[in-house]
């Protein structure tokens, strides 16, 4: 058996609190999301991945979310809602 370790979880709440912040410092990040025990790597996946941005400024990262980061939190939205409460999709 394989043990498989899914952080969608935890790449949906840092696109969430960029979509609701836009750019953000890294600690600041790390410190609103405090239950996913952030560190660098983290965010340097994520930005391999295209899912966000992050520029040196000053003494620390600043992340920002890419084009391809908000449209894999529009899928996963619409993954999380019923099948009936999605307009035009009906079950069969």
């Amino acid at each position: 058996m394989r043990a498989v370790d899914d952080d969608t979880d935890m790449k949906v709440a840092i696109l969430r609190k960029l979509q609701q912040w836009g750019k953000l410092p890294e600690s600041d990040l790390s410190r609103m999301l405090r239950q996913y025990h952030l560190i660098t790597d983290d965010f340097r996946d994520m930005e391999e991945e295209g899912l966000i941005e992050m520029r040196f400024i000053g003494d620390e990262y600043v992340v920002a979310p890419t084009l391809f980061g908000t449209l894999f939190l529009e899928q996963q939205d619409k993954e999380e809602t019923p099948l009936e409460a999605q307009p035009g999709k009906e079950e069969y």
